[in-house]
């Protein structure tokens, strides 16, 4: 069922006559993302983080107020979970305190009961009887060669042939973006949104605020791109990130 985010989307792509694909070429975000957008399938972003972030980006290119679409997204998708310190705050419920239950008083008085039939035995037989001899334990069925279930082999974890880069901005980050010696994003990104960016070979980026943006490299999350307060420029390839 449509919530109307979709059709705010693509109602203004079509009048402003962009297709897809021009606008994924002008925002550097993959087409079957916008397509997503369009369709309200946020479940491929793998998370709110993501999804709001794309969602703002691309109203905004639209010329549209991304603030009552991310309004109407948090109200009929986003589904908070509980924190951490919110769960640890929660009570827990103490067992009532009361006297014992019923049967541990009769487990008393049976066994003050044996306690006595054995000393009287003791006196007046001479001895007690001796225990039971144990039955040695039983060996275990083994296993047939039928009843082995073979082991399904693993999937393959799928592999990429260049750079598919991800950001996602938790505070406000100046970023600068070169990809084959062009700058193709230079600019002090709002916290919230996202960039993404594909290449064959590498792609180089400037952080001002490395602690606020989270990177994703190649589908695998690495983290905050760096600590507070210490710019920092880093080069990703498909082999993985280092300094630049």
């Amino acid at each position: 069922m449509s919530i109307g985010i979709g059709d705010v989307l693509r109602d203004a792509r079509e009048e402003q006559g962009r297709s897809i694909d021009e606008a994924a070429r002008d925002t550097r975000v993959r087409s079957d993302y916008l397509r997503a957008l369009e369709e309200e399938q946020f479940e491929v972003f793998g998370g709110d983080v993501y999804a709001k972030g794309f969602l703002s980006s691309y109203a905004r290119y639209l010329r549209l107020d991304p603030q009552p679409l991310l309004d109407r997204y948090r109200r009929n998708v986003q589904h908070d979970e509980p924190s951490a310190s919110s769960i640890a705050a929660t009570p827990v419920a103490k067992q009532p305190s009361g006297p014992p239950p019923t049967w541990i008083a009769w487990a008393v008085v049976v066994v003050v009961v044996l306690i006595g039939v054995a000393a009287l035995a003791q006196v007046f037989g001479g001895r007690t009887p001796e225990p039971a001899a144990q039955q040695p334990p039983q060996p275990a069925d083994s296993p047939t060669e039928d009843a082995a279930t073979p082991t399904p082999e693993p999937s393959p974890e799928p592999t990429f042939d260049g750079v598919e880069l991800l950001l996602a901005y938790e505070e406000d980050c100046w970023t600068r973006v070169t990809i084959d010696g062009q700058t193709v994003l230079e600019e002090t990104v709002q916290r919230g949104e996202t960039r993404s960016f594909e290449d064959d070979g590498e792609i180089q980026v400037r952080f001002g605020n490395p602690a606020g943006v989270r990177v994703e490299l190649n589908g695998e999350s690495l983290g905050a791109a760096g600590e507070p307060g210490q710019p920092r420029t880093v080069t990703f390839t498909p082999e993985g990130a280092e300094e630049a």
